[in-house]
């Protein structure tokens, strides 16, 4: 419908015309509503308000009552477009035809994609703020592939450098305790019980009478341990990742070597203190500035995320994607900074950083776990509330906004739970269509005329504009927005409208609207990676 209106605004205004076309935060505003007039009133030498009659009037008088039954001004400068239902009817024909297809697109035409999200310290178990990056990555994923993209989702573990080496202090320290031998805990080393947990796995594999001069083997043991554990965690959550990349890998293959050559032979590294720097170019910001080589001559974490970007840039991929949590917002102008070094569209990189998630109950702040000893680990909150319930949570909220993720809430069996809503409104709507017996049958839509029915059909034929408007915004928490915009919707229709009626013509209109609530809100689950119960 957007693309529709979109070409009709442009044969008014012109091709060149930059604008959009979104649905209004309230229906009564109108179905459709543009800010063309506010783009290009100083080019038509206009008000705002005056450019919006001006191009207002030109699109009654092109369109002459056949796709619009009202244009209208409003506000400072907008158009308003209220559609004729007829076009509501025919798109609710196209769901009933698409089926789980509905809301695709060619959209992507092909182009290639590649995402990295989550990434989380090799050194513990994935901790719930982390794990936030997790369904935002999955769903962008989603939503891209929907929409004709070709996607590779990817992981980087860092299994190298210092953390590595305070692993291994932590390991061998609980080693030690565990056959009764007298330790130091180490200085930086991990606390809380999960260390316990690791040395003990490694006891039970390699044995209990490995000397300190075998440590190499237990940190080998203990990050791969670690490592199984957390994509197991990510499974839970319906994640699992086409290519993943290894930091060790990275410096033995040889290729963060070969990229701190390349560097200096690029004249953007300058020595310093013993020390190399990456130092970018006048064109960017000094404080890119980097430690790549350390004065003892061992590689930064930085040298060889810099091998790994380069792979990336040069992989023939169409956008390149980092999700990240907010405290990388340092990290990501550096990679930043690397794009035309290694000839790559700096638009065509996008970094995204989401802010930290809190946990709760009810008031009340959880700020550690005796397991990991300072923070939250997602499987302990998986564990508790559920995947469907964690995913839903940390897709809620934008990626600037911090999240108070209410435990006790997740857990009710009720309406509150955001969750449970829409659940219970795909259930409820299945079970509609199980109890009327009645086989699918095409029927004359036009008889969904009432106010509650044509409120359901506009909602449902938003979600194409949804998933598009993600595409380009990467905002994915509006998929969770407009899944419980549908429930609640469709609640609504529930509790006003009798589906079942003496006209059978007329039960089989709104038992084809049913149909397409049960379609619209499989595909929205879907596309998040929440679960579609037979039964609540």
């Amino acid at each position: 419908m957007i693309k529709r209106i979109e070409e009709i605004i442009k044969k008014a205004v012109g091709e060149d015309a930059v604008f959009t076309v979104e649905v209004p935060p309230d229906q009564k505003m109108g179905d459709y509503m543009t800010n063309v007039a506010l783009r290009v009133a100083s080019t038509l030498k206009k008000s705002p308000e005056e450019a919006a009659r001006e191009i207002a009037e030109k699109i009654i008088k092109a369109d002459k009552g056949k796709m619009f039954s009202d244009v209208s001004v409003a506000g400072p400068g907008f158009i308003n477009f209220f559609v004729n239902p007829k076009f509501f009817y025919e798109e609710l024909s196209e769901m009933l035809r698409m089926g789980d297809e509905y809301g695709g697109s060619d959209e992507g035409n092909g182009k290639k994609v590649r995402i990295e999200y989550v990434s989380a310290n090799p050194t513990g178990p994935i901790h719930i703020g982390n794990l936030r990056g997790g369904p935002i990555g999955e769903t962008l994923a989603r939503v891209f592939e929907k929409s004709g993209f070709k996607v590779l989702r990817e992981y980087v573990h860092n299994d190298a450098g210092t953390q590595v080496e305070k692993l291994g202090e932590t390991l061998w320290y609980w080693y030690e305790k565990l056959r009764g031998n007298e330790a130091s805990f180490p200085d930086g080393g991990y606390r809380g019980d999960y260390g316990k947990e690791v040395a003990e796995a490694v006891a039970e594999a390699l044995g209990p009478n490995l000397e300190k001069s075998q440590i190499s083997e237990i940190i080998a043991f203990g990050l791969n341990h670690i490592f199984e554990e957390n994509k197991e965690t990510l499974k839970r959550i319906g994640i699992t990742f086409d290519k993943i990349v290894s930091e060790s890998n990275l410096i033995s293959s040889g290729a963060t070597e070969e990229v701190v050559s390349e560097m200096k032979s690029l004249n953007v590294t300058k020595e310093r203190d013993g020390a190399l720097w990456f130092v970018p170019n006048d064109e960017f910001l000094s404080d890119r500035e980097s430690v790549i080589v350390r004065s003892s001559g061992q590689p930064t974490y930085f040298a060889s995320d810099i091998a790994y970007h380069k792979e990336k840039f040069t992989s023939g991929y169409d956008l390149v994607f980092d999700i990240f949590g907010s405290n990388h917002h340092g990290h990501a102008p550096k990679l930043q900074a690397l794009t035309k070094l290694f000839g790559f569209n700096p638009q065509n990189f996008i970094v995204l950083l989401y802010q930290y998630v809190r946990i709760k109950r009810g008031d009340e702040a959880v700020t550690m776990s005796k397991r990991a000893g300072t923070y939250v680990t997602a499987k302990e909150v998986l564990d508790e509330v559920g995947p469907d319930n964690v995913i839903f949570f940390l897709l809620m909220h934008s990626l600037t906004t911090h999240i108070d993720f209410d435990l006790d809430l997740a857990k009710k069996k009720s309406l509150e739970n955001p969750v449970y809503y829409v659940q219970y409104a795909y259930v409820r709507a299945k079970r509609i269509l199980e109890e009327s017996g009645m086989e699918p049958m095409v029927s004359d839509l036009s008889l969904l005329n009432t106010q509650p029915e044509l409120a359901l059909i506009k909602k449902l034929s938003n979600f194409p504009e949804v998933v598009s408007m993600v595409c380009k915004t990467y905002e994915v928490h509006r998929i969770t927005h407009y899944a419980t915009e549908l429930a609640r919707e469709f609640h609504s229709f529930y509790e006003k409208t009798r589906v079942l009626v003496d006209d059978k013509d007329l039960s089989m209109a709104r038992l084809n609207l049913v149909r397409s609530v049960v379609i619209v809100l499989a595909n929205t689950l879907n596309l998040i990676g929440v679960s579609k119960p037979e039964s609540m």
